[in-house]
């Protein structure tokens, strides 16, 4: 009978702390449900790209996908050949600006070049001003005609920043390589053309010296007759180009990358890291039966993919690929391969390997490797067969093999991949970790993919093992995090489309205050006023007992 009271006393304990979470739990959501403070309608969003290929709109199109969720309507404006990234999302209206600014996609794609040729330069200056006034003038009547209250720019999207810059609405800057002028350092290398390192930390002096005094001049040279000509012929249609700072400034940068992939330095508060977000589908890729299947049938495999634009540039440089992969298939280094071959790649009918063992091209799926123009990338480096990535050294390719947390081999072709190359093998301190398909030997090649797959000591599983942690723990919210930064430009900006919060307090102090010399100056004033006076004093003092001696 002495139970009953207890019992009941335990149930009004538990009804009432219901409530109290109940009331809890109501006041919470009333404070971060966005839609009760500052979603009071729905905002136009526009992402606008030219140049680049995936790599450059999936991830940002992910983020318009969150944005969309939230309430807001999406647009994707961009040159003919990227429409592709956004024909799958009905949600997402869509507008060409004009034609493909890379007519050829394979230019300049082929070959490592450090820094990149002129010429292929020269291809993307003469392709962007040959299109720049129609993108600018369709842009803009798009922004206007769809009441676009924020702007999404590709930092290859030159029109874009110039038509935001003109109109002074909110505007976004996104990239993968971080380039922007706010985080950049002395020590830190990220001239797009040019870099070789992402910082200066193991560049020789004469290196330095090239990439600070040479290349600037023999680009004004090369570039500038080009640059000043589109300049002129824009000036009638009242259209003008910004420098890079001009463009960007006061315009929020989100970067998919991290650190630990890009490196630590520095940055302004108008940039922010929030990397890494994947491409479409990218977790999700699954493989079919018959790739599956030669999969689970191996245990050492090696998988090689050179991205979109890159591939072997010769008969030459496939051969020497597969002759690396066959030679250490017979050395039981690896029992297997994948090449996700592009389109357009030049494949030779058949391979000597160093034993004398001829094998046909056409027949190796069967024994060693498969040999496909595209393959679900992600899905094979979840497959735990699979050990090590031979890549060109994308930052998308970098991201997802550090996912699945396989180690990586490099063969950069051009501008950031080979400082991610650098980047890895510097951080890792394992030996060399990349070849060149033009420069490097058959026995370099053979010997850095056997290093690389054999691990001896286990430090570069280690290693990965780490980045793996990395990726894994900032990728869990980062498309949250995007579209928050998205809406806090929306919501925050002011009448110019500007950030006021975000502005570095030094922008509003004199260089001298900025840097605290106003206090040194007036330090050194006061030491040398007393010393001064303390040196007057003296003199004073001497000639005044000099007087008082030859009085007396």
């Amino acid at each position: 009978m002495m139970l009953l009271p207890s019992i009941k006393w335990v149930a009004l304990d538990i009804s009432i702390l219901l409530l109290v979470l109940l009331l809890l739990s109501t006041g919470h959501a009333e404070i971060v449900n966005p839609s009760n403070h500052y979603r009071t309608s729905s905002k136009n969003i526009l992402f606008s790209s030219t140049f680049g290929g995936s790599s450059h709109n999936n991830w940002v199109l992910r983020i318009l996908d969150e944005l969309h969720e939230r309430g807001h309507n999406v647009v994707h404006a961009t040159t003919d050949d990227n429409l592709r990234f956004s024909a799958q999302r009905s949600h997402v209206k869509q507008f060409s600006i004009g034609p493909s600014h890379t007519t050829d996609r394979r230019r300049g794609g082929n070959k490592l070049t450090v820094p990149m040729s002129f010429d292929m330069v020269k291809y993307y200056q003469a392709n962007t001003i040959k299109n720049y006034e129609q993108n600018y003038r369709t842009l803009r009547t798009i922004i206007e005609a769809e009441s676009i209250d924020l702007v999404i720019c590709d930092h290859n999207a030159y029109a874009c920043h110039d038509v935001v810059k003109h109109i002074k609405i909110p505007y976004i800057v996104t990239m993968i390589n971080n380039d922007a002028p706010d985080a950049a350092a002395p020590y830190v290398s990220k001239k797009f053309f040019s870099m070789k390192e992402g910082t200066t930390e193991t560049l020789p002096y004469t290196r330095r010296f090239y990439e600070a005094f040479v290349w600037p001049v023999e680009a004004i040279w090369h570039l500038g007759p080009g640059a000043w000509k589109s300049g002129l012929s824009l000036q009638p249609f009242g259209i003008t180009f910004y420098h890079q700072e001009q463009q960007w400034e006061g315009a929020l940068k989100l970067v998919n990358n991290l650190f630990g992939f890009d490196d630590a330095r520095p940055r302004g508060p108008l940039v922010e890291h929030v990397g890494p977000i994947y491409g479409d589908h990218a977790l999700s890729e699954t493989l079919d039966p018959t790739m599956a299947q030669f999969l689970d049938t191996r245990k050492k495999v090696v998988y090689v993919a050179f991205g979109q634009h890159a591939q072997s540039s010769s008969l030459e440089d496939s051969t020497r690929l597969l002759r690396m992969l066959f030679d250490n298939y017979e050395d039981n280094v690896l029992d297997g391969f994948i090449w996700s071959a592009t389109r357009g790649t030049p494949l030779p009918e058949k391979i000597v390997s160093k034993s004398g063992t001829t094998y046909a091209t056409n027949d190796t799926t069967q024994q060693v490797g498969w040999i496909t123009s595209w393959a679900p990338q992600t899905a094979i480096l979840r497959h735990p067969s699979v050990i090590t990535f031979v890549s060109h050294g994308g930052a998308m390719s970098v991201f997802e093999a550090a996912y699945h947390g396989k180690r990586m081999l490099f063969c950069p072709f051009f501008v950031d991949q080979f400082a991610n190359a650098k980047h890895f093998e510097h951080a890792i301190g394992a030996g060399k970790l990349w070849f060149s398909l033009e420069h490097s030997t058959m026995d370099e090649m053979t010997r850095a993919l056997r290093r690389v797959v054999e691990d001896h000591g286990g430090i570069i599983q280690e290693s990965m093992q780490r980045y793996q942690t990395l990726v894994q723990i900032h990728g869990q919210h980062a498309l949250t995090r995007a579209a928050d930064l998205c809406e806090e430009a929306l919501f925050t900006s002011n009448s110019d489309g500007k950030l006021p919060h975000r502005v570095d307090v030094a922008r509003k102090l004199s260089f001298l205050k900025r840097h605290n010399y106003d206090l040194y100056l007036g330090l050194f004033t006061l030491v040398v006023g007393f010393a001064a006076l303390l040196y007057r004093t003296t003199l004073s003092l001497k000639e005044s007992i000099r007087v008082k001696t030859k009085v007396q």
